[in-house]
C-alpha cells in the first residue's frame, strides 16, 4: 500500500506542476482565455486526485497511479488548502463550481464504496462467525482465525485512509461553504449547491464509520 500511495504522490505532484502555470503574454500575464482554459484543466485534474484517493486507499492499482493523498500530509489545515486552490482560478465562480463537481464526484465515489462495503462487511461476518465456531469446536486452526482476522483489519485500515480523506475534504468544502454563506448570503445558488454536497459527504462519512465500527466488533469477536 505505502509503495501505491507513493507512485499517486508523485503523480500528482507531476500533474499539477503542468497545470500550474498557463501561457503568459510578452508582460507576464494570462488572457482571459487562457485562464478559462487553465480552470477547466485544473479542475479536472484536481478532481481525479481527489476521486483516485478512494481506490488507491482501497487498493486499486489504477487509482493508485493518480491518487494523490490530498489533505493527507502531516499539518493538514483546510484554510491553506481553500486558499491554495483560489489561487488557481481567475473567477471566483469557477473556483465555486469546480469545488461543488469535485465534491459531487467524491460523493459518488464514497457512496459506491460504501455499498461495496456494505457487501463486504456481510461476507466477512458471515466467514468470521463461521471460522470462530470452527475454531471453538477444535476444527480450525489458530492460523485459520489469523488469517480471518487479517483480512477484516485489512479492510479497517483501508476505511481508516478513506474516511481521513473525505474528512479533510469536507473541512475543506465547510470552509468554502462559511466562507461564502457569509459573502453571497445563505440563498445564493452556488451556497446552496455547495451546502447540499457538504451534507452528503457528512452523510456519506457517518456511513462510512458505521461500517468501521461493525468491522471492529467483527474483529473482536475474532480474538479469541
Amino acid at each position: 500500500m505505502t509503495g501505491k500511495l507513493m507512485t499517486g504522490v508523485v503523480a500528482a505532484t507531476l500533474l499539477t506542476g503542468c497545470v500550474s502555470q498557463g501561457p503568459q503574454r510578452a508582460d507576464g500575464t494570462t488572457s482571459t482565455t487562457d485562464d478559462q482554459t487553465r480552470t477547466k484543466v485544473e479542475g479536472t485534474v484536481l478532481g481525479a486526485l481527489v476521486g483516485g484517493l478512494i481506490g488507491a486507499a482501497a487498493g486499486d492499482t489504477k487509482g493508485a497511479l493518480i491518487g494523490a493523498a490530498v489533505g493527507a500530509g502531516v499539518g493538514f489545515i483546510a484554510g491553506n488548502e481553500v486558499a491554495k486552490r483560489k489561487a488557481q482560478y481567475a473567477r471566483e465562480e469557477d473556483f465555486l463550481n469546480a469545488e461543488i463537481a469535485q465534491a459531487e464526484q467524491m460523493n459518488r465515489e464514497a457512496a459506491g464504496y460504501n455499498a461495496d462495503l456494505r457487501r463486504q462487511i456481510a461476507a466477512l461476518d458471515a466467514d468470521s462467525n463461521r471460522v470462530a465456531a470452527k475454531y471453538r469446536a477444535g476444527t480450525a486452526s489458530r492460523n485459520e482465525l489469523a488469517a480471518q482476522r487479517n483480512s477484516v483489519q485489512k479492510q479497517m485500515e483501508a476505511n481508516a485512509k478513506v474516511e481521513q480523506t473525505l474528512r479533510n475534504e469536507h473541512d475543506v468544502k465547510t470552509a468554502v461553504l462559511n466562507e461564502e454563506k457569509s459573502q453571497r448570503g445563505a440563498n445564493d445558488p452556488y451556497v446552496k449547491s455547495l451546502e447540499r454536497q457538504v451534507r452528503e459527504l457528512q452523510a456519506n462519512i457517518d456511513n462510512l464509520h458505521k461500517g468501521s465500527t461493525q468491522l471492529a466488533r467483527i474483529d473482536e469477536r475474532l480474538s479469541l
